[in-house]
C-alpha cells in the first residue's frame, strides 16, 4: 500500500512538472511572437494591427472567431471593413433575416428604420445590439452583401412572417402568418417575465400552423422558408450541434457562386471558424472555407478575438450583463498565453511559429482545446477588458 501511494505521488509530481514545463515553453514562444496595438478613434494603431491588416489584405477569406455580446469585437470587425473592401459578409443569423435587415437598412428612411428597430429589434439576434447593427449599416453602405447561414432564431418567426404576410398571394397564408407573428411576440413577452415559459416556435400549435401552410399553394420562396422553419424547430428540439453546423455549411455552399473568387468576411463564434477541427470537436464552417481556399491554391485567414475580463451583455433585453468567466473552457485552455497580458493595449499573438513547433515535435501541447486553437487560428487577439454591448433601442 505504501509503495502504491508513493508511486502515485511520484507520478503526480512528474506530471505536474511536465505540464509546467510545457506551459512555460508555450508562454515563451507566444511572448516571442507577440505584438501590441491600441484603439485610436475609430481605428487602431500599432504593430499588431499592421500585421493583422497585412494578412487580411492578402487573403480572399477573412474569418473572425469571437465571444459574443461585447462592444469590442464588432468594433474590430468594423475597423477591418473600413480598411478593406469586402464583397460578402457571412454571419451567424439565418439567410432570410440577413436579406430583410439589409433591405430595411438600404431603403427605409432614417425615422422609419428607427421605428422598425423599435418594433422588431428583439428578433435580430446579435444584431439587435448597437455596435453590431452599426456594423451592418457600415457594410451595407460599402455595398457588401450580408449573408446568413444559421437556423432561424427562436423569435425570428415574427420578423419573417411579418414580411411574408405582405408578399404572399394566398389569403389563407396571410392569416396564418399574422397568427404566427402575434403569437410569437406574445410568447416571447411571457418568456421575458418567466423563463420557464416556451417560445412559440417550439410549441405544437406552431407546427400545426406549418402543416396548414404546407397544404396551401404557395410561392417557392414561402415553401423554402417553411422548410427552414421546420428544420430550425428540429435543431432546437434535438439540441444537435452537428445538425446546426451541417445546415450552416449547406447554406454557405448553396451560395458558392456568389462568394467564389470574391473578398469575403466571416464573423462567427470562436467555436465555428477554426481552420481545422472546431472547438466543439466538429469540422465546422471555418474548416470548410479553409478547404475551399486550399483547393484554389490560396489560404484563408483565421483570427480569434477574445476578452479576458470585463462584461458581456445578456442576449435578452432587460437582463443584466455578466462578467467574463476567466475559468471558461477556452480561457482556461489559453492560460499559458493570456497570463502574460497586462495593461490596456490589445495583444496579437502569431500562431504560426507554435503550429510549426507542434508539427516539428519541439512543442507538445497536451490540452486538446489549446492545441485546436493553436492549429486552427493564424492569430489570437486578446483584449484585456471588454464592455457589454447595449441594445440599439431599448423597446
Amino acid at each position: 500500500m505504501r509503495k502504491a501511494f508513493l508511486s502515485v505521488i511520484v507520478f503526480v509530481i512528474f506530471f505536474t512538472h511536465l505540464t509546467f514545463a510545457q506551459d512555460s515553453l508555450i508562454t515563451a514562444m507566444a511572448k516571442h511572437n507577440m505584438t501590441l496595438f491600441t484603439k485610436a478613434g475609430n481605428n487602431f494603431t500599432g504593430e499588431g494591427w499592421a500585421k493583422i491588416l497585412n494578412q487580411a489584405k492578402g487573403s480572399s477569406n477573412v474569418l473572425v472567431g469571437e465571444d459574443h455580446f461585447t462592444n469590442e469585437t464588432p468594433f474590430f470587425v468594423n475597423a477591418l471593413a473600413t480598411q478593406i473592401k469586402f464583397d460578402n459578409f457571412f454571419c451567424e443569423i439565418d439567410p432570410f433575416t440577413a436579406t430583410i435587415l439589409q433591405d430595411k437598412i438600404k431603403h427605409l428612411p432614417a425615422r422609419e428604420l428607427e421605428k422598425y428597430v423599435v418594433d422588431y429589434g428583439s428578433t435580430f439576434s446579435f444584431y439587435a445590439f448597437n455596435p453590431e447593427f452599426d456594423l451592418l449599416k457600415q457594410l451595407t453602405k460599402s455595398n457588401t452583401i450580408i449573408n446568413g447561414t444559421d437556423q432561424i432564431l427562436l423569435v425570428g418567426d415574427r420578423l419573417i412572417c411579418n414580411e411574408l404576410q405582405k408578399t404572399t398571394k394566398s389569403k389563407a397564408a396571410k392569416n396564418i402568418y399574422e397568427r404566427i407573428k402575434n403569437n410569437s411576440r406574445l410568447y416571447f413577452d411571457n418568456f421575458l417575465k418567466d423563463q420557464s415559459k416556451p417560445f412559440y416556435l417550439l410549441t405544437p400549435d406552431f407546427e400545426k400552423n406549418l402543416d396548414e401552410l404546407s397544404a396551401l399553394k404557395l410561392s417557392d420562396y414561402e415553401v423554402k422558408i417553411i422548410a427552414a422553419l421546420r428544420l430550425s424547430v428540429k435543431i432546437y428540439k434535438s439540441q444537435s450541434n452537428h445538425l446546426r453546423i451541417q445546415l450552416m455549411k449547406n447554406q454557405l455552399m448553396q451560395n458558392y457562386q456568389q462568394w467564389q473568387n470574391k473578398k469575403n468576411l466571416f464573423k462567427y463564434g470562436a467555436n465555428h471558424v477554426s481552420k481545422g477541427e472546431g472547438l466543439m470537436q466538429i469540422y465546422d464552417i471555418g474548416n470548410l472555407v479553409n478547404n475551399v481556399a486550399d483547393s484554389q491554391f490560396g489560404k484563408s485567414f483565421h483570427v480569434m478575438v477574445l476578452g479576458i475580463s470585463g462584461e458581456q451583455a445578456s442576449p435578452f433585453k432587460g437582463f443584466p450583463a455578466e462578467k467574463i468567466d476567466g475559468n471558461s473552457s477556452i480561457l482556461k485552455a489559453l492560460n499559458p498565453i493570456v497570463k502574460m497580458v497586462e495593461g490596456q493595449q490589445w495583444y496579437c499573438f502569431d500562431m504560426l511559429p507554435l503550429q510549426e513547433a507542434i508539427e516539428a515535435g519541439t512543442l507538445s501541447v497536451k490540452n486538446m482545446k489549446l492545441q485546436r486553437i493553436i492549429k486552427g487560428y493564424d492569430m489570437l487577439v486578446i483584449i484585456p477588458k471588454v464592455t457589454a454591448a447595449k441594445f440599439t433601442v431599448l423597446n
